[in-house]
């Protein structure tokens, strides 16, 4: 991404902006609604975000006119209100879930496959793009149909992984791919980066650092098989 800006609220300003990387501006927001009056490429919500904002959150989704990835707490947020801002919003979004959130969103996975759960949320979410994670990650959307991701290994099954993922997209969306493709190829990345570091530790230890370390060969070896 060419630029990075993470806005948090003021009792969480000084600790994230201690820790963020120096490539990482860090502002402090006292309703997450005035993100709505700047002018951004993409937006990525949701990762630590918490539950006591809901109202702020749930109305960036509906009305930030850039597209935006959808993940984590957000999509907690969304299945409380059986995810009515995504009928109504002004941008594309990428919802990334994990099983878990999967459920949540459509209220009853149990007799479906994950083929199934996918096209039930597109019907449902109709315009937006659909990422299920997962062994053999599931992008889907309108536009590009039904793709799965080969890439990755068991080892990813840990905290923080999906946040990374969320990160890659939308700096792919910044970058100007359209949603499907960014999700597509956000999700070949860390998994092709994830068995990069496979290849000098063991599989089972990779870590969500790990992963971002070796991002750029990944890219790399995509630019070079001319696909990107």
């Amino acid at each position: 991404a060419g630029l990075v800006t993470l806005w948090v609220k003021a009792d969480a300003y000084e600790l994230l902006a201690a820790r963020m990387p120096p490539e990482v501006m860090v502002r402090q927001v006292s309703d997450y609604r005035e993100v709505l009056d700047l002018r951004w490429d993409a937006l990525a919500i949701g990762p630590g975000l918490g539950f006591e904002h809901e109202t702020e959150v749930l109305e960036v989704i509906e009305k930030a006119p850039v597209p935006a990835v959808v993940d984590a707490d957000a999509l907690t947020q969304l299945a409380k209100v059986q995810s009515a801002p995504l009928l109504r919003a002004l941008g594309t979004r990428l919802l990334t879930p994990h099983p878990g959130e999967m459920a949540r969103l459509l209220q009853d996975t149990k007799t479906l496959s994950r083929r199934e759960q996918v096209e039930m949320a597109l019907r449902r979410f109709p315009g937006h793009t659909v990422l299920l994670k997962g062994a053999r990650t599931i992008i889907a959307s309108e536009s590009e149909g039904l793709h799965y991701n080969t890439t990755g290994h068991p080892g990813m099954a840990t905290g923080g992984m999906g946040d990374v993922l969320t990160g890659v997209c939308a700096a792919l969306i910044g970058q100007g791919l359209s949603v499907p493709h960014a999700a597509g190829i956000g999700s070949w990345m860390c998994g092709r980066a994830a068995e990069r570091v496979a290849l000098t530790q063991a599989a089972e230890s990779t870590l969500p650092s790990d992963v971002i370390a070796h991002l750029g060969q990944a890219w790399a070896e995509l630019m070079r098989s001319g696909v990107a």
